[in-house]
């Protein structure tokens, strides 16, 4: 069988971030997936990721919940980790290109109806940051 992972079908509904640059935390909208169960990709295309300092790392997760406004009882469904890596690798993983996290929507038996995208950037003195899009794709 093929790998398909580099094509998928692109709906705007499903996009969790557009283009462009973070180079400090930060959480997407909250996105309603509806009362089904949502089998997937993150699919993130990275265009720059800055190491220079060392210290960098940005986590890129999707966040699910069962309350609307996600203020309470949210999970981590899926994450992928870029910049200087220390545990469990020691080489940085900082090259440009699209990256796919399998994930549903569902955690311990319980469908999370809302989701978000979450980004965190840690390091000393980030300047540039990261440059990614992302969007969620069906099977």
């Amino acid at each position: 069988m093929a790998n398909d992972y580099a094509r998928f079908t692109y709906d705007d509904d499903l996009e969790m971030k557009a283009a462009g640059l973070l180079a400090a935390s930060a959480d997407g909208s909250i996105l309603d997936l509806g009362e089904g169960l949502f089998d997937g990709f993150l699919v993130v295309d990275m265009s720059a990721c800055e190491i220079d300092g060392a210290d960098e790392v940005y986590t890129v997760s999707v966040e699910g919940s069962t309350v609307a406004a996600m203020t309470s009882e949210s999970v981590c469904l899926a994450k992928k980790v870029f910049g200087n890596l220390v545990v469990p690798m020691d080489d940085a993983l900082s090259a440009a290109g699209r990256y796919v996290v399998p994930f549903r929507n569902e955690d311990g038996g319980e469908l999370q109806r809302y989701v978000r995208l979450s980004t965190l950037v840690a390091g000393v003195a980030v300047a540039t940051g990261i440059n990614f899009s992302a969007f969620l794709a069906k099977r």
